[in-house]
């Protein structure tokens, strides 16, 4: 695989400039924004959570523990997850349980759900699940029925293990978990039967599974902790093809010791790649890449050389970094006021 390497070198050289994401909020302060920045819901200072649309500014959730807040969506655009985080620049604790909450899309009126960490949205924001980092607990639930699921996870060395959950379907949730000598698991959940069956184990151990989805398929990243010398993997399983739970195929394999923190999109998916590493003085060049899906091109987009994450808002591709947010895919200037000329006098029309 040095050749795929070699590449993606020669490809960083050239990658085009990125453009930065300019907008009338603070990025310090911006929380989420809409793709037509319509609706921003910002922190205005610790503990306020508000809402900015159509010349006015509500502010909506306020705590009293100078709380942060993370504000995800989903594809379908129907309701806004919160995860509100307790004295998030005080008490730096990663097992710490965070409120989560969800509002309807562009809307203020909060509906509490429970305690835990990486909240998500699933199946036309119909379903909702998180994981409580105390009971090593991941809870689902339906938001139009409320009713209510719980996934046990197995012991396991790692007390600061964080699983990954996509929903295939209203039956089907999809899991990441270690057993307790450390080799990564893709377990599937039957809510019917309240059956799981492994779909993919990991052949050694000190790696991570991650997984992304789009509308027909799901990604299996397969990354190494770091410092660990292992390479990385990515497979995909076909959405249609999912009652066939070994039909994973590989579209990309790597000795390269990657970040992962995949972006799935129906044609391709952004990762962060290693493109060069020093182990001894354990220094590394990361940046973010497109990995196509039929044709398993790898393309290096950023030329950062210290990419660690990018995110998804409201379909927006980006990479946060020192300060600022750059665009990988998605309109990047959203701070213009954009208004009508001035017609000429041959436009007018004026009746008497």
């Amino acid at each position: 695989m040095a050749w795929i390497s070699l590449f993606l070198i020669l490809g960083n050289l050239w990658a085009n400039e990125l453009p930065t994401f300019l907008t009338k909020h603070s990025s310090e302060t911006l929380r989420f924004i809409s793709m037509d920045g319509r609706y921003a819901y910002v922190q205005k200072k610790p503990g306020v959570l508000g809402l900015v649309s159509s010349f006015r500014s509500i502010d909506f959730i306020t705590e009293t523990q100078n709380n942060d807040f993370l504000v995800k969506s989903s594809d379908y655009k129907g309701r806004l997850v919160i995860e509100s985080i307790p004295d998030a620049h005080l008490e730096m604790n990663l097992l710490k349980n965070h409120k989560i909450s969800v509002i309807d899309y562009g809307n203020t009126i909060v509906r509490n759900i429970g305690v835990g960490r990486n909240a998500k949205l699933h199946l036309k924001d119909e379903w909702i699940t998180y994981f409580n980092t105390l009971n090593k607990v991941i809870h689902i639930e339906n938001l139009m029925t409320q009713k209510k699921y719980e996934i046990k996870l197995s012991k396991k060395t790692n007390p600061f293990f964080l699983p990954d959950v996509e929903m295939i379907s209203s039956r089907a949730v999809i899991y990441t978990d270690i057993n307790e000598i450390g080799h990564a698991a893709l377990i599937s959940f039957d809510l019917q039967n309240l059956k799981s069956s492994v779909i993919y184990k990991s052949p050694i151990s000190a790696t991570r599974l991650e997984l992304c989805q789009s509308k027909e398929y799901l990604g299996v990243g397969e990354f190494p902790f770091e410092g660990v010398v292992r390479g990385s993997k990515i497979q995909i399983l076909p959405i249609k093809e999912f009652t066939n739970l070994s039909n994973l195929t590989t579209i990309y394999n790597s000795i390269d010791q990657d970040t992962g923190n995949m972006i799935c999109l129906p044609s391709h998916l952004y990762f962060v790649k290693t493109l060069t590493a020093d182990n001894q003085l354990n220094i590394k060049t990361t940046e973010a890449v497109k990995l196509d899906i039929k044709s398993q091109l790898v393309e290096t987009k950023s030329n950062l050389k210290s990419v660690s994450q990018i995110i998804e808002m409201d379909g927006r591709i980006m990479i946060p970094f020192r300060g600022a947010f750059y665009v990988l895919e998605g309109r990047a200037n959203i701070g213009e006021d954009i208004l009508k000329s001035v017609p000429n006098k041959e436009e007018l029309q004026i009746d008497i």
